[in-house]
């Protein structure tokens, strides 16, 4: 399960993304592992959760936690805290953290860097 769809994110920057993991996480689920689950990605649990506040959101309890901005701006905290966790923690070696160093930008810069410093010995 080490490489399934690529991240679009990380296939053009070389970044992982807050959700990098996600999908990786959500299989070991449906395969009854949680452990390896929480390895790829900590919030496996919250997208039931999201999805569900979405989808039933005409109901009146839910309607009121789908109009909160607390608890959508405490979405977005646990995302990103959890993100600079991981970033800090495992990048840039560990999957689903890694670089990905056939990347679009990285491949780009590389390229042009090669081609300036060939320019400069030339010169």
């Amino acid at each position: 399960m080490d490489r399934l769809l690529m991240c679009i994110f990380k296939w053009m920057t070389g970044l992982p993304c807050p959700g990098c993991g996600m999908t990786r996480a959500c299989l070991h689920v449906l395969s009854g592992n949680f452990e390896e689950a929480f390895y790829y990605h900590p919030l496996f649990w919250l997208v039931p959760i999201v999805f569900g506040i979405v989808i039933f959101q005409k109901y009146s309890l839910i309607s009121k936690i789908y109009h909160s901005k607390l608890f959508w701006s405490s979405v977005l905290s646990l995302i990103v805290g959890v993100y600079i966790y991981r970033m800090l923690q495992f990048f840039p070696n560990q999957a689903p953290m890694d670089f990905e160093t056939q990347a679009w930008i990285p491949r780009l810069f590389a390229t042009l860097w090669e081609q300036m410093t060939t320019i400069a010995r030339e010169t």
